[in-house]
């Protein structure tokens, strides 16, 4: 049993997850998400009996009290055999870190990954009624803006200002001349004045949407297009549905349709 230590926030969390479970359930061995245990209650997999608190607790104990083995595998480099066997053997065992990959069966499980993430109901009724109290269109684009967190992450590269994000609004807009498009803003910055992008957009429909995080994503995987910093929560939307993808990585790039990317050509990278 590998006992699943949380990395990073919640996107960060299911990747991780979902690598670590393709590859236990190819080897039979069950793995279980302290994150998910306690933290991010949305999704189908919270519902198992052993995605708990008590369970979290008790894994927990057994980590800080040093009765069972932890490996933190940041690097891929750090998957050793010797790794991988005593994940194996061992009858529990705590499991940290970022480079635990596996794609190729990442993917030959990635039906059963996306049913264990499927996000509850209730929430998904709530997006679901918001969409029908806006105006109908022919094509929803979501719009991801990452602010908070993103100002420091990295030097902040990956931060951009409004006009940034509005000129490639505007460019997806002439790929689509002769369809009706609504735009869906989420974002963590508060203070984010949609008055600003209406007018600089006066000509098509922009929707500044305030959900809770798990409703945000449930926003961005409905929508037909998602554009955005480059971050594991877009990565995740477009996940669910296939959707198409440009991670902004350069605020002077040109959009193309052809800049649009899909889950399995990004999440290696992520």
């Amino acid at each position: 049993m590998i006992f699943v230590k949380g990395y990073g926030q919640m996107c960060n969390n299911i990747l991780q997850y979902a690598h670590i479970y393709a590859w236990g359930r190819e080897n039979g061995v069950k793995v279980i998400s302290m994150r998910f245990s306690y933290k991010y209650q949305y999704f189908k997999l919270c519902d198992l009996w052993y995605h708990n608190w008590l369970v979290y607790a008790f894994a927990k104990l057994l980590i800080t009290t040093h009765l069972i083995k932890h490996l933190w595998l940041e690097d891929g480099k750090e998957v050793t055999p010797q790794a991988i066997m005593q994940l194996k053997q061992d009858e529990m065992i705590a499991l940290s870190g970022w480079g635990f990959r596996f794609p190729e069966l990442f993917f030959k499980y990635e039906d059963e990954i996306k049913q264990q993430f499927a996000i509850k109901e209730s929430i998904c009724e709530h997006v679901s009624q918001y969409f029908h109290s806006c105006e109908s269109s022919d094509l929803r684009l979501a719009v991801h803006i990452r602010r908070g967190d993103y100002a420091r992450f990295l030097g902040g590269i990956y931060y951009f200002d409004d006009e940034v994000y509005i000129k490639n609004i505007r460019e997806f807009f002439a790929l689509f001349p002769h369809k009706k498009i609504s735009v869906f803003i989420c974002t963590n910055d508060r203070h984010l004045d949609l008055a600003f992008y209406q007018e600089q957009l006066d000509t098509c429909s922009i929707h500044l949407f305030h959900g809770t995080e798990a409703e945000d994503l449930r926003l961005l995987s409905e929508c037909d297009y998602i554009i955005g910093a480059k971050s594991t929560f877009s990565l995740v939307a477009s996940f669910y549905r296939h959707l198409p993808i440009y991670h902004i990585t350069d605020k002077h790039a040109s959009l193309s349709l052809d800049s649009f990317k899909y889950f399995e050509d990004l999440f290696m990278d992520a």
